[in-house]
Protein backbone atom coordinates (compact mmCIF):
# COMPACT_ATOMS: atom_id res chain seq x y z
CA UNK A 1 0.00 0.00 0.00
CA UNK A 2 3.06 2.56 0.56
CA UNK A 3 4.37 1.59 -2.39
CA UNK A 4 1.29 2.32 -4.05
CA UNK A 5 1.18 5.72 -2.37
CA UNK A 6 4.69 6.78 -3.52
CA UNK A 7 4.17 6.07 -6.82
CA UNK A 8 0.52 7.92 -7.21
CA UNK A 9 2.41 10.99 -5.02
CA UNK A 10 5.52 10.77 -7.92
CA UNK A 11 2.63 10.31 -10.56
CA UNK A 12 1.00 13.72 -8.88
CA UNK A 13 4.31 15.61 -8.34
CA UNK A 14 5.10 14.72 -12.55
CA UNK A 15 2.05 16.13 -13.21
CA UNK A 16 2.26 18.92 -11.52
CA UNK A 17 5.35 20.40 -12.92
CA UNK A 18 5.06 23.92 -14.44
CA UNK A 19 7.28 23.42 -17.13
CA UNK A 20 5.06 20.32 -18.43
CA UNK A 21 2.25 22.89 -17.80
CA UNK A 22 3.37 25.76 -20.18
CA UNK A 23 4.13 22.99 -22.92
CA UNK A 24 0.62 21.50 -22.67
CA UNK A 25 -1.16 24.98 -22.88
CA UNK A 26 0.97 26.22 -25.92
CA UNK A 27 0.19 23.12 -27.28
CA UNK A 28 -3.52 23.46 -26.91
CA UNK A 29 -3.11 27.64 -27.64
CA UNK A 30 -1.02 25.97 -31.24
CA UNK A 31 -3.86 23.11 -32.26
CA UNK A 32 -6.70 25.65 -31.23
CA UNK A 33 -5.71 28.25 -33.80
CA UNK A 34 -4.90 25.51 -36.73
CA UNK A 35 -8.49 24.85 -35.87
CA UNK A 36 -9.66 28.99 -36.89
CA UNK A 37 -7.18 28.84 -40.08
CA UNK A 38 -8.08 25.58 -41.42
CA UNK A 39 -11.83 25.43 -41.85
CA UNK A 40 -14.19 22.60 -39.23
CA UNK A 41 -16.93 20.07 -40.20
CA UNK A 42 -16.41 20.37 -44.14
CA UNK A 43 -17.28 17.67 -46.52
CA UNK A 44 -14.62 15.59 -47.87
CA UNK A 45 -14.41 17.31 -51.36
CA UNK A 46 -14.46 20.73 -49.93
CA UNK A 47 -10.90 19.76 -48.38
CA UNK A 48 -9.55 18.23 -51.55
CA UNK A 49 -10.74 20.92 -53.48
CA UNK A 50 -9.23 23.92 -51.37
CA UNK A 51 -5.86 21.79 -50.43
CA UNK A 52 -5.08 19.76 -53.69
CA UNK A 53 -2.21 17.22 -53.36
CA UNK A 54 -1.11 18.55 -56.72
CA UNK A 55 -0.60 22.23 -54.66
CA UNK A 56 0.42 21.39 -51.52
CA UNK A 57 0.35 24.96 -48.95
CA UNK A 58 3.56 25.49 -47.53
CA UNK A 59 4.81 22.20 -49.11
CA UNK A 60 3.22 20.01 -47.38
CA UNK A 61 -0.42 20.98 -46.37
CA UNK A 62 -2.54 18.44 -48.19
CA UNK A 63 -6.38 17.18 -47.87
CA UNK A 64 -4.74 13.75 -46.68
CA UNK A 65 -2.73 15.11 -44.36
CA UNK A 66 -5.70 17.34 -42.76
CA UNK A 67 -8.05 14.15 -43.02
CA UNK A 68 -5.63 11.74 -41.60
CA UNK A 69 -4.51 13.82 -38.49
CA UNK A 70 -8.47 14.52 -38.32
CA UNK A 71 -7.92 18.80 -38.66
CA UNK A 72 -11.05 18.77 -40.02
CA UNK A 73 -12.37 18.22 -36.45
CA UNK A 74 -9.61 19.08 -34.49
CA UNK A 75 -11.92 19.60 -31.11
CA UNK A 76 -13.43 16.31 -31.34
CA UNK A 77 -10.48 14.41 -32.23
CA UNK A 78 -8.98 12.02 -29.50
CA UNK A 79 -5.09 13.23 -29.50
CA UNK A 80 -6.97 16.96 -28.68
CA UNK A 81 -9.13 15.74 -25.88
CA UNK A 82 -5.89 13.76 -24.63
CA UNK A 83 -3.95 17.25 -24.56
CA UNK A 84 -7.02 18.75 -22.29
CA UNK A 85 -6.79 15.63 -20.22
CA UNK A 86 -3.35 15.98 -19.51
CA UNK A 87 -3.59 19.74 -18.68
CA UNK A 88 -6.75 19.58 -16.31
CA UNK A 89 -4.65 16.47 -14.92
CA UNK A 90 -1.86 18.87 -14.57
CA UNK A 91 -3.28 21.30 -13.19
CA UNK A 92 -5.14 19.11 -10.49
CA UNK A 93 -1.89 17.65 -9.79
CA UNK A 94 -0.27 20.98 -9.10
CA UNK A 95 -3.08 21.67 -6.54
CA UNK A 96 -2.59 19.04 -4.93
CA UNK A 97 0.83 18.97 -4.19
CA UNK A 98 2.13 22.69 -4.03
CA UNK A 99 -0.78 24.63 -3.19
CA UNK A 100 -2.88 22.97 -0.82
CA UNK A 101 -0.25 21.89 1.00
CA UNK A 102 0.72 25.90 0.97
CA UNK A 103 -2.42 26.70 2.18
CA UNK A 104 -2.21 24.27 5.24
CA UNK A 105 1.42 25.38 6.18
CA UNK A 106 -0.12 28.98 5.89
CA UNK A 107 -2.48 28.13 8.56
CA UNK A 108 0.28 26.80 10.75
CA UNK A 109 1.30 29.31 13.76
CA UNK A 110 4.85 30.22 13.71
CA UNK A 111 6.99 31.71 16.03
CA UNK A 112 10.36 32.97 15.43
CA UNK A 113 12.41 32.33 18.90
CA UNK A 114 15.59 34.46 18.16
CA UNK A 115 15.92 37.14 15.94
CA UNK A 116 17.89 35.43 13.34
CA UNK A 117 14.95 33.65 12.60
CA UNK A 118 13.53 36.66 10.31
CA UNK A 119 16.70 38.36 9.02
CA UNK A 120 15.73 37.25 5.26
CA UNK A 121 12.25 38.69 5.89
CA UNK A 122 11.26 41.85 3.87
CA UNK A 123 10.81 43.92 7.02
CA UNK A 124 12.77 43.97 9.76
CA UNK A 125 12.12 46.49 12.58
CA UNK A 126 13.46 47.37 16.67
CA UNK A 127 11.48 49.20 18.71
CA UNK A 128 12.45 50.27 22.15
CA UNK A 129 10.28 49.98 25.58
CA UNK A 130 7.42 48.24 23.80
CA UNK A 131 4.76 45.67 24.92
CA UNK A 132 3.59 42.99 22.90
CA UNK A 133 0.10 43.64 24.06
CA UNK A 134 0.38 47.15 22.65
CA UNK A 135 1.72 45.70 19.35
CA UNK A 136 -0.99 43.57 19.33
CA UNK A 137 -3.86 46.28 19.40
CA UNK A 138 -1.98 48.36 16.80
CA UNK A 139 -1.91 45.07 14.62
CA UNK A 140 -5.57 44.50 15.26
CA UNK A 141 -6.59 48.01 14.25
CA UNK A 142 -5.11 46.85 10.69
CA UNK A 143 -7.29 43.57 10.94
CA UNK A 144 -4.83 41.45 11.06
CA UNK A 145 -5.35 38.18 13.14
CA UNK A 146 -3.26 37.98 16.07
CA UNK A 147 -1.57 35.19 18.31
CA UNK A 148 0.87 35.76 21.34
CA UNK A 149 2.27 33.60 23.52
CA UNK A 150 4.64 34.69 26.22
CA UNK A 151 7.31 36.96 24.37
CA UNK A 152 6.70 35.43 21.17
CA UNK A 153 3.85 36.54 18.11
CA UNK A 154 2.76 36.08 15.17
CA UNK A 155 0.05 37.82 12.96
CA UNK A 156 -1.34 37.16 9.81
CA UNK A 157 -4.29 38.42 7.22
CA UNK A 158 -5.32 37.61 3.62
CA UNK A 159 -5.62 34.11 3.72
CA UNK A 160 -8.50 33.96 1.35
CA UNK A 161 -5.45 35.12 -1.24
CA UNK A 162 -3.93 31.89 -0.74
CA UNK A 163 -7.24 29.98 -1.49
CA UNK A 164 -7.62 32.44 -4.91
CA UNK A 165 -4.68 30.03 -6.61
CA UNK A 166 -6.38 26.83 -6.31
CA UNK A 167 -10.00 28.06 -7.11
CA UNK A 168 -8.14 29.63 -10.19
CA UNK A 169 -6.86 25.80 -11.74
CA UNK A 170 -10.12 24.80 -10.79
CA UNK A 171 -11.77 27.21 -12.77
CA UNK A 172 -10.26 26.21 -15.51
CA UNK A 173 -10.47 22.87 -15.18
CA UNK A 174 -14.27 23.34 -15.19
CA UNK A 175 -14.49 25.23 -18.46
CA UNK A 176 -12.02 22.57 -19.72
CA UNK A 177 -15.01 20.02 -18.78
CA UNK A 178 -17.51 22.06 -20.14
CA UNK A 179 -15.57 22.58 -23.53
CA UNK A 180 -15.12 19.12 -23.73
CA UNK A 181 -19.13 18.04 -23.14
CA UNK A 182 -20.07 20.73 -25.80
CA UNK A 183 -18.09 19.15 -28.46
CA UNK A 184 -18.96 15.59 -27.79
CA UNK A 185 -22.58 16.25 -26.79
CA UNK A 186 -23.20 19.41 -28.29
CA UNK A 187 -25.21 20.12 -32.33
CA UNK A 188 -25.98 22.21 -34.78
CA UNK A 189 -28.50 22.42 -37.33
CA UNK A 190 -29.59 24.88 -40.11
CA UNK A 191 -32.68 25.41 -41.64
CA UNK A 192 -34.39 27.54 -44.34
CA UNK A 193 -38.06 27.91 -43.55
CA UNK A 194 -40.87 29.23 -45.51
CA UNK A 195 -43.62 31.77 -43.83
CA UNK A 196 -46.30 29.81 -42.61
CA UNK A 197 -44.48 26.07 -42.06
CA UNK A 198 -43.42 23.52 -39.70
CA UNK A 199 -39.66 22.70 -39.62
CA UNK A 200 -37.99 19.86 -37.63
CA UNK A 201 -34.39 19.73 -36.43
CA UNK A 202 -33.19 17.37 -39.86
CA UNK A 203 -30.23 19.67 -41.49
CA UNK A 204 -27.40 18.65 -39.54
CA UNK A 205 -24.47 20.61 -40.30
CA UNK A 206 -21.99 19.25 -37.26
CA UNK A 207 -22.37 17.17 -34.14
CA UNK A 208 -20.24 15.23 -31.49
CA UNK A 209 -20.38 11.87 -31.31
CA UNK A 210 -22.18 11.53 -28.23
CA UNK A 211 -24.83 14.43 -29.35
CA UNK A 212 -28.81 13.75 -29.41
CA UNK A 213 -30.92 15.30 -31.66
CA UNK A 214 -34.45 15.58 -29.87
CA UNK A 215 -37.30 15.40 -32.51
CA UNK A 216 -40.07 15.61 -30.16
CA UNK A 217 -41.09 19.07 -30.99
CA UNK A 218 -41.25 21.40 -34.31
CA UNK A 219 -40.77 25.19 -34.90
CA UNK A 220 -43.41 26.95 -36.72
CA UNK A 221 -42.78 30.15 -38.82
CA UNK A 222 -45.51 32.20 -38.25
CA UNK A 223 -44.31 35.16 -39.68
CA UNK A 224 -41.20 37.41 -41.21
CA UNK A 225 -40.38 40.86 -42.02
CA UNK A 226 -37.11 42.61 -42.82
CA UNK A 227 -36.53 46.16 -41.69
CA UNK A 228 -35.01 48.51 -44.07
CA UNK A 229 -32.43 52.09 -43.40
CA UNK A 230 -33.05 54.99 -44.92
CA UNK A 231 -30.41 54.07 -48.03
CA UNK A 232 -32.89 50.88 -48.82
CA UNK A 233 -30.16 48.56 -47.22
CA UNK A 234 -31.36 45.74 -44.67
CA UNK A 235 -31.39 47.00 -41.38
CA UNK A 236 -32.55 43.73 -39.43
CA UNK A 237 -35.04 40.30 -40.01
CA UNK A 238 -37.27 39.13 -37.89
CA UNK A 239 -39.16 36.10 -37.66
CA UNK A 240 -41.97 35.09 -35.25
CA UNK A 241 -40.84 31.71 -34.16
CA UNK A 242 -42.86 29.41 -32.14
CA UNK A 243 -42.20 25.95 -30.26
CA UNK A 244 -44.87 22.83 -30.64
CA UNK A 245 -45.02 19.90 -29.18
CA UNK A 246 -46.32 17.18 -30.92
CA UNK A 247 -50.13 17.92 -30.12
CA UNK A 248 -48.96 21.07 -31.38
CA UNK A 249 -49.73 23.06 -28.85
CA UNK A 250 -47.13 25.78 -28.12
CA UNK A 251 -44.52 25.32 -25.44
CA UNK A 252 -42.65 28.30 -25.89
CA UNK A 253 -42.66 31.56 -28.86
CA UNK A 254 -40.68 34.67 -29.70
CA UNK A 255 -39.94 37.38 -32.10
CA UNK A 256 -36.19 36.53 -32.77
CA UNK A 257 -33.25 38.90 -34.90
CA UNK A 258 -29.43 38.96 -34.61
CA UNK A 259 -28.40 38.81 -31.85
CA UNK A 260 -31.81 38.08 -30.08
CA UNK A 261 -32.56 33.99 -29.87
CA UNK A 262 -34.77 31.67 -28.75
CA UNK A 263 -34.06 29.74 -25.89
CA UNK A 264 -36.30 26.57 -25.51
CA UNK A 265 -35.84 22.83 -25.42
CA UNK A 266 -32.31 22.49 -24.38
CA UNK A 267 -31.27 24.31 -27.82
CA UNK A 268 -30.93 27.78 -28.80
CA UNK A 269 -32.44 29.20 -32.11
CA UNK A 270 -30.96 32.08 -33.83
CA UNK A 271 -31.85 34.37 -36.56
CA UNK A 272 -29.16 34.20 -39.20
CA UNK A 273 -30.53 34.65 -42.98
CA UNK A 274 -33.39 35.02 -44.95
CA UNK A 275 -34.49 34.17 -48.57
CA UNK A 276 -37.04 34.60 -51.57
CA UNK A 277 -38.44 31.30 -52.18
CA UNK A 278 -41.60 31.34 -54.37
CA UNK A 279 -44.56 33.99 -55.22
CA UNK A 280 -48.19 33.86 -55.32
CA UNK A 281 -49.77 34.87 -58.17
CA UNK A 282 -53.58 35.03 -59.37
CA UNK A 283 -55.58 34.88 -62.66
CA UNK A 284 -58.52 36.96 -63.33
CA UNK A 285 -60.59 33.59 -62.47
CA UNK A 286 -59.14 34.11 -59.05
CA UNK A 287 -57.57 31.08 -59.52
CA UNK A 288 -54.05 31.27 -57.88
CA UNK A 289 -50.66 29.00 -58.46
CA UNK A 290 -46.86 29.37 -57.14
CA UNK A 291 -43.75 29.92 -59.22
CA UNK A 292 -40.50 28.85 -57.45
CA UNK A 293 -37.48 31.41 -57.41
CA UNK A 294 -33.69 31.30 -58.23
CA UNK A 295 -31.60 32.76 -55.73
CA UNK A 296 -28.35 34.51 -58.29
CA UNK A 297 -25.43 35.52 -56.48
CA UNK A 298 -23.54 38.50 -58.39
CA UNK A 299 -19.45 39.01 -58.05
CA UNK A 300 -20.28 41.89 -55.65
CA UNK A 301 -21.14 40.35 -52.83
CA UNK A 302 -25.28 40.92 -53.61
CA UNK A 303 -27.82 38.86 -54.94
CA UNK A 304 -31.26 38.83 -56.78
CA UNK A 305 -33.91 36.51 -57.44
CA UNK A 306 -35.39 35.59 -60.42
CA UNK A 307 -38.54 33.39 -61.66
CA UNK A 308 -40.88 32.73 -64.87
CA UNK A 309 -43.81 32.85 -65.76
CA UNK A 310 -44.31 30.41 -69.45
CA UNK A 311 -46.88 29.78 -71.34
CA UNK A 312 -46.33 27.37 -74.79
CA UNK A 313 -45.40 30.80 -77.25
CA UNK A 314 -44.44 33.35 -74.37
CA UNK A 315 -42.13 34.01 -71.34
CA UNK A 316 -41.81 36.19 -68.93
CA UNK A 317 -38.89 36.86 -66.45
CA UNK A 318 -39.65 38.67 -63.27
CA UNK A 319 -36.42 39.67 -61.33
CA UNK A 320 -36.59 40.73 -57.58
CA UNK A 321 -34.05 42.42 -55.44
CA UNK A 322 -35.29 42.45 -52.19
CA UNK A 323 -38.47 42.53 -50.48
CA UNK A 324 -39.61 46.05 -50.48
CA UNK A 325 -42.44 44.64 -53.42
CA UNK A 326 -41.06 45.96 -56.96
CA UNK A 327 -39.48 43.40 -59.45
CA UNK A 328 -38.58 43.98 -63.07
CA UNK A 329 -40.20 42.54 -66.07
CA UNK A 330 -37.25 41.04 -68.57
CA UNK A 331 -38.07 39.27 -72.19
CA UNK A 332 -36.57 35.75 -72.09
CA UNK A 333 -33.83 37.80 -74.67
CA UNK A 334 -32.92 39.68 -70.95
CA UNK A 335 -34.41 42.83 -72.52
CA UNK A 336 -35.85 45.07 -70.23
CA UNK A 337 -39.86 45.44 -70.60
CA UNK A 338 -40.74 47.27 -67.90
CA UNK A 339 -41.03 47.55 -63.72
CA UNK A 340 -43.94 46.88 -61.48
CA UNK A 341 -44.82 46.29 -57.78
CA UNK A 342 -47.00 43.74 -55.89
CA UNK A 343 -50.75 43.96 -56.33
CA UNK A 344 -50.17 45.80 -59.81
CA UNK A 345 -51.61 43.93 -62.88
CA UNK A 346 -49.94 42.67 -66.08
CA UNK A 347 -50.65 41.46 -69.24
CA UNK A 348 -49.25 38.25 -70.28
CA UNK A 349 -50.42 36.16 -73.14
CA UNK A 350 -54.05 37.84 -73.38
CA UNK A 351 -53.81 37.41 -69.84
CA UNK A 352 -54.58 39.43 -66.95
CA UNK A 353 -52.05 38.43 -63.89
CA UNK A 354 -50.78 39.54 -60.64
CA UNK A 355 -48.48 38.91 -58.11
CA UNK A 356 -50.06 39.19 -54.69
CA UNK A 357 -47.10 38.12 -52.28
CA UNK A 358 -43.65 37.31 -51.98
CA UNK A 359 -43.55 33.71 -49.95
CA UNK A 360 -39.98 34.68 -47.84
CA UNK A 361 -38.15 32.10 -45.98
CA UNK A 362 -35.80 32.47 -43.25
CA UNK A 363 -32.88 31.11 -42.27
CA UNK A 364 -32.86 29.10 -38.83
CA UNK A 365 -29.73 27.88 -36.82
CA UNK A 366 -30.40 25.38 -34.06
CA UNK A 367 -27.58 25.12 -31.46
CA UNK A 368 -27.19 22.91 -28.38
CA UNK A 369 -24.40 23.06 -25.94
CA UNK A 370 -24.71 20.69 -22.84
CA UNK A 371 -21.33 21.90 -21.42
CA UNK A 372 -21.76 26.10 -21.27
CA UNK A 373 -23.37 25.92 -18.30
CA UNK A 374 -20.50 24.63 -16.71
CA UNK A 375 -17.89 26.74 -19.11
CA UNK A 376 -20.23 30.02 -18.01
CA UNK A 377 -19.57 28.65 -14.27
CA UNK A 378 -16.02 28.30 -14.84
CA UNK A 379 -15.48 31.86 -16.41
CA UNK A 380 -17.89 33.41 -12.83
CA UNK A 381 -15.21 31.22 -10.54
CA UNK A 382 -12.30 32.09 -12.70
CA UNK A 383 -13.07 36.07 -12.45
CA UNK A 384 -13.87 35.84 -8.62
CA UNK A 385 -11.30 33.60 -8.00
CA UNK A 386 -8.49 35.67 -9.85
CA UNK A 387 -9.60 39.15 -7.76
CA UNK A 388 -9.41 36.83 -4.76
CA UNK A 389 -5.79 35.84 -5.78
CA UNK A 390 -4.74 39.43 -5.65
CA UNK A 391 -5.55 39.60 -2.40
CA UNK A 392 -2.31 39.82 -0.27
CA UNK A 393 -0.88 37.46 2.29
CA UNK A 394 0.94 39.01 4.99
CA UNK A 395 2.73 37.95 7.92
CA UNK A 396 4.51 39.36 10.74
CA UNK A 397 6.50 37.91 13.53
CA UNK A 398 7.56 40.15 17.12
CA UNK A 399 10.34 38.92 19.20
CA UNK A 400 10.65 40.36 23.08
CA UNK A 401 14.37 40.21 24.02
CA UNK A 402 14.91 42.14 27.22
CA UNK A 403 13.44 45.99 27.00
CA UNK A 404 13.85 45.58 22.66
CA UNK A 405 10.96 43.92 20.89
CA UNK A 406 12.07 42.62 17.03
CA UNK A 407 9.63 42.81 14.31
CA UNK A 408 9.45 41.05 10.77
CA UNK A 409 7.27 40.70 8.18
CA UNK A 410 6.90 38.98 5.04
CA UNK A 411 4.42 39.32 2.02
CA UNK A 412 3.56 37.06 -1.07
CA UNK A 413 2.61 40.32 -3.46
CA UNK A 414 2.53 44.10 -3.18
CA UNK A 415 5.75 44.44 -0.82
CA UNK A 416 5.69 48.50 -1.13
CA UNK A 417 2.23 48.36 -0.15
CA UNK A 418 3.06 46.06 2.81
CA UNK A 419 5.89 47.69 3.67
CA UNK A 420 3.91 51.37 3.59
CA UNK A 421 1.01 49.17 6.25
CA UNK A 422 3.89 48.68 8.58
CA UNK A 423 4.71 52.37 8.70
CA UNK A 424 1.14 52.98 9.57
CA UNK A 425 1.77 50.67 11.82
CA UNK A 426 4.53 52.46 12.59
CA UNK A 427 3.04 55.57 12.85
CA UNK A 428 0.07 54.56 15.08
CA UNK A 429 2.67 53.59 17.64
CA UNK A 430 4.52 57.06 17.37
CA UNK A 431 1.37 58.58 18.42
CA UNK A 432 1.15 56.58 21.51
CA UNK A 433 4.74 58.18 22.20
CA UNK A 434 6.36 54.68 22.57
CA UNK A 435 10.57 55.09 21.32
CA UNK A 436 11.12 52.78 18.38
CA UNK A 437 14.68 52.50 16.54
CA UNK A 438 14.88 50.99 12.97
CA UNK A 439 17.34 48.08 12.48
CA UNK A 440 20.85 48.37 9.63
CA UNK A 441 18.88 45.72 7.67
CA UNK A 442 15.71 47.60 7.61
Amino acid sequence: MNQITRIFWKIIYGLGNLRLAIVLLLLIAFVSSLGTIIEQEKSVSFYEVTYPLSKPIAGFVTSDLILFLGLDHIYTTNWFLILLFLFSSSLLSCTLSRQIPSLKLAKIWKFFKTEKGGAKKDISLRFGNLSLNQFTYALRRKNYNVIQQGSFLYAYKGLIGKIGPIFVHLSITLILIGSVIGALAGFMTQELVAKGELFHLQNIISSGPLSYIRQDFAGYIRDFNIAYNEEGLVDQFYSDILILDNNLKTISKKTIFVNEPLRSQGSTFYQTDWNITKLKISLENDSTFEIPLKEIYTGNNSRFWIGSIESRSNKLLLVFQDLTGKYLIYSPEKKLLGESEIGHKIFFNGNTLRVESIIPSTGIQIRSDPGIFIVYLGFLFLILSIIVSYISYCQVWAVKIGNRVSVYGNTNRAVYFFEKSILEIVDILQNDKITIEKSEDY
